[in-house]
């Protein structure tokens, strides 16, 4: 069989290359249907876009090449060299609309010029495949303008080849002979096609050889590799499509200070035709004094927004300054919910403390002791929660300054000795090593202080106690846990500090340990709930410097 076939080749090479043009043809043939029989239930769903063009692709090349029979017979030998530049402009639209969707630059594609394109490079073919320049009065320019035609459909295409390689450098996630095997294709049928000179039997095997590395490598694409499934532009794609449909307004402005793009939430705000635009004319103000503020207002004809500024500085390669982004946070509900909390919490607590005040001295003219006893402790009970609301906002407002080091252990230590002094008591151990740690300590202190007394105060025992543990955690964190022998903290109370919302049917006993979730929180730290044996609870708080 195989001196037969050598046999074959050394009588009549030109026969065998044929043949093997035509083995080839039929292996590139069965790739698309393999992909439309097997492979489309996968990718109709999510990669279609893909897949139709490539499969259109192998489609066309498979059949133009196993053609190559017909080909001997119509055209003269002498024609062979322009087999595989015909083949290459034919097959050059669906793979140029599959490897710029691919990138991720599909929006260089539309209906129109998908049309335009294949018009053009068809009427190409069609004049090469019928040889119209010999026919046609002055034939002389249109070979000319053919010639620019070849020129034009070379320079397209390695230009779609850098835009693919580029793209897949750009994304370390994929290997780059994916990448390679989907645009060498039509890269090797360009240079096969550069050897017009040879003889019609060197140039059939050197269309053969073409042939079958263009196919390997198509197969290769989404069998070894997954081409139709794993794409660089799912990156550009996500980041554009980001951008883009954000709720928030993002504005791209030059080293000038003018608008030369903006999303669809900025249009929205601004008008459509802002590019182009002086950043300060459009907003009012310059770009520093835009950086400097912390909100900034902008009338509109649904009313007046604020909007909360974030800038970042756009730099290329080398580093070099090339303009700025500008994000505008519409905050306007934000603004109006912190106003009227001010507002309320004024309210609250000198308004009503005040009336409280007021009928609390009052209560004296109330002859029934029971009831005046009752009222007592119920206005000193609300009185005392205004009071804690009052220093938990004061002691949060240290989380904006400047953190400092300071002795955690000495700090437990010192939390227990104020309990066994005063009100509620209780036994109050204390066990902790020598931590130094880097946080808030007004914050840590009042965390801690909360824990001891919510133990304290809802204790069912007549013999209350409170132990506190300080170690540090092989992770670098620092653990501060609080255990106790009460009832335990309910279960819809913690659902309600894990939810971060109180309802009707889940809700606290006080604002104690709601302070400390989000105390912990605007700490960086985490905070869990268990169930101490036999009975009470372990509040665990985890800080990290």
């Amino acid at each position: 069989m195989i001196d037969t076939l050598i046999v074959v080749l050394q009588s009549s090479p030109s026969t065998f290359a044929t043949g093997l043009t035509v083995l080839v043809g039929l292996i590139a043939c069965a790739l698309p249907v393999w992909l439309r029989v097997v492979r489309w239930p996968q990718l109709r769903e999510q990669h279609a876009d893909l897949a139709v063009p490539f499969i259109i692709m192998t489609a066309l090349f498979g059949l133009l090449i196993v053609s190559f029979p017909v080909y001997e017979r119509i055209i003269p030998i002498d024609a062979y060299a322009l087999l595989t530049l015909v083949i290459s402009a034919a097959v050059l639209v669906p793979w140029a609309v599959f490897c710029l969707r691919y990138a991720g630059r599909d929006h260089l594609l539309t209906n129109r010029r998908i049309a335009v394109g294949s018009i053009l490079v068809y009427l190409f073919v069609t004049v090469f495949v019928l040889g119209v320049t010999e026919l046609l009065p002055g034939s002389t320019q249109l070979t000319v303008l053919l010639g620019i035609g070849i020129v034009s459909l070379l320079g397209g295409t390695f230009a779609i080849v850098g835009i693919v390689l580029l793209s897949t450098y750009r994304d370390a996630e994929l290997p780059m002979g994916q990448s390679l095997a989907l645009v060498l294709p039509l890269v090797v049928l360009w240079m096969t096609s550069q050897g017009i000179g040879a003889d019609p039997t060197t140039r059939t095997i050197i269309n053969a050889t073409g042939f079958a590395v263009a196919t390997g490598s198509l197969w290769i694409a989404v069998t070894r590799y997954d081409g139709l499934t794993r794409r660089p532009g799912t990156s550009r794609l996500g980041f554009r499509s980001v951008v883009t449909e954000m709720d928030e307004a993002v504005l791209i402005i030059n080293t000038d200070e003018n608008i030369v793009n903006a999303n669809a939430a900025a249009k929205a705000i601004f008008g459509s035709d802002i590019a182009g635009e002086s950043f300060e004319n459009v907003l009012g103000q310059s770009v520093a004094s835009v950086r400097a503020c912390d909100t900034l207002e902008y009338s509109t004809t649904t009313g007046t927004q604020k909007l909360d500024p974030r800038v970042s500085t756009i730099t290329g390669g080398s580093g070099q300054r090339l303009g700025l982004t500008v994000t505008l946070i519409d905050v306007t509900d934000r603004e109006m919910r912190r106003q009227r909390i001010e507002v309320l919490n004024r309210i609250l607590r000198h308004n009503v403390r005040n009336d409280l005040d007021v009928v609390l001295a009052n209560t004296d003219r109330i002859t029934d002791d029971d009831i005046r006893s009752n009222i007592k402790s119920t206005l000193h009970g609300t009185l005392r929660l205004s009071s804690k609301a009052r220093e938990a906002e004061k002691v949060m407002s240290t989380v904006t300054t400047s953190s400092e080091k300071f002795d955690l252990a000495a700090l437990a230590r010192s939390v227990a000795d104020e309990f066994r002094s005063g009100e509620p008591i209780g036994d109050i151990t204390v066990e902790a090593a020598d931590i130094q740690i880097v946080s808030h300590q007004p914050v840590v202190r009042r965390i801690l202080h909360e824990l001891v007394e919510n133990a304290l105060k809802h204790s069912d025992t007549d013999a209350p106690c409170v132990h506190i543990t300080v170690r540090e955690e092989p992770d670098g964190g620092t653990e501060v846990i609080v255990a106790d022998n009460g009832p335990g903290i309910p279960n819809l109370e913690q659902e309600a500090l894990a939810d971060g919302r109180e309802t009707q049917l889940k809700h606290g006993r006080g604002i104690g340990l709601w302070f400390v979730n989000w105390a912990v929180t605007q700490l960086g730290g985490e905070l869990e709930f268990d169930q101490n044996d036999p009975t009470g609870s372990i509040v665990t708080v985890r800080l990290y410097d």
